[in-house]
């Protein structure tokens, strides 16, 4: 209280500036008031900026997105049209050499002789058969008529036969060409005078002879070096999946060359593996990591080459017909040998009676054949070798012994 002053409200308040000078400062609460309400708006007022702010950067964020996959899509189309293009015009594909040729039907009609049975090779019914031709230039080929498909297309077709021509070694079949007309596939391969091996080892040709020693060590290697080619030096891997003895040609001097080089999928697996089937639950040629859980990598390979090369040193189909239990496996009947040290009995009768004395192999010879075969046949894939150290190990073997 001043000077009879009493003041109720306590907002209001009092300053001496002078003797008998009293100033009333009464309006204090409504300025607060105002105070308080504009820093209200302030705030609003900023947080109305941060929203505008983030919905600018989320859709610039949003917009950008969707313009990348957009992008994307369309090179992606764009690009399967440009692909679509060049395997639409065979004769421009870029995987294809120059000395690749597609083929009309009427020209293999024509090198074919209308596939008579004259020019017809032997070996290949099952597959829609193959025919010796004669084309313009002198050279000779061979034409394998694969049976009529409706699941591959031309340009599928195409793209196949072209990836494969490009591999070019001593060891493989060249492929000259191909032909697709209405869903009916050929292919045109070099000619191999003396044809599969499947034939020397099981029906010698008429005028032949049969293989002794050293040819058949000549084959097996020479067909190593084919494989091991396609495993280290071709990039992606090329697993053949096929190997087997209809598959390795023979040319003038007994050296193999591996056909089917990837061509495996344009022929039925039931057909490729007839005599697989029909062995009573053996299989054959093919590694049991295939049969059981369908997987297929390069050991696969060596499995199979492992088989063959049993096969070529006993004159042995991999499974075949025997009167007192049926169908037998290669390995069931060479077994027991192996493990009684028998292994002079599991060479071919036909090297025996054909070869003089000193052609011959040793026991010692014939047991690290052996041991190699057993070693690319283990049960475990990761536990064979690799086919280049297969190639070194058969080489070793072929070499004369040093006489000291």
């Amino acid at each position: 209280m001043i000077a009879g002053l009493e003041v109720k409200d306590p907002i209001l308040q009092v300053v001496w500036v002078g003797v008998g000078r009293i100033i009333r400062l009464s309006g204090m609460k409504q300025s607060f008031l105002g105070h308080r309400s504009e820093n209200r708006c302030y705030h609003m007022h900023c947080h109305r900026e941060y929203l505008l702010i983030l919905a600018v950067v989320s859709g610039l964020i949003l917009c950008t997105t969707l313009a990348v996959v957009v992008w994307l899509l369309v090179y992606r189309r764009s690009k399967k049209r440009r692909r679509s293009r060049k395997l639409s015009n065979p004769a421009a594909l870029a995987l294809v050499p120059p000395s690749w040729k597609v083929f009309t039907r009427e020209e293999l009609r024509s090198i074919t002789k209308n596939f008579s049975e004259g020019n017809r090779l032997l070996g290949d019914a099952k597959t829609g058969g193959t025919y010796s031709g004669l084309l313009a230039d002198g050279s000779r080929v061979a034409v394998k008529r694969l049976k009529r498909s409706t699941f591959q297309r031309k340009k599928e077709f195409y793209s196949e036969i072209g990836r494969v021509a490009r591999l070019r070694h001593p060891n493989l079949v060249a492929i000259k060409g191909c032909c697709y007309d209405h869903g009916d596939r050929y292919i045109v391969y070099e000619l191999i005078v003396h044809g599969p091996l499947d034939r020397w080892l099981h029906h010698i040709p008429r005028g032949g002879r049969s293989l002794d020693w050293a040819m058949r060590m000549k084959v097996a290697t020479t067909l190593a070096q084919g494989i091991a080619f396609l495993h280290d030096k071709v990039k992606p891997q090329v697993v053949h999946r096929d190997i087997r003895a209809s598959n390795a040609l023979l040319d003038e001097e007994f050296g193999a060359h591996l056909m089917g080089v990837g061509l495996s999928k344009f022929v039925p697996w039931e057909v490729r593996h007839e005599r697989t089937v029909m062995a009573g639950g053996t299989h054959g040629y093919l590694a049991p990591e295939f049969v059981y859980r369908n997987e297929l990598t390069t050991k696969s390979d060596v499995y199979s080459f492992g088989v063959l090369l049993l096969e070529i040193v006993s004159g042995r189909r991999p499974a075949q017909a025997v009167d007192s239990v049926g169908w037998q496996s290669i390995f069931e009947w060479a077994t027991p040998l192996v493990q009684s040290h028998r292994y002079l009995e599991l060479l071919d009768p036909l090297i025996c009676s054909s070869s003089s004395s000193s052609q011959i192999p040793e026991a010692g010879v014939i047991q690290k054949v052996v041991d190699l075969v057993y070693s690319c046949t283990q049960h475990v894939p990761s536990m064979r070798p690799r086919m280049s150290h297969v190639v070194h190990q058969l080489q070793q073997l072929a070499q004369p012994p040093v006489v000291k």
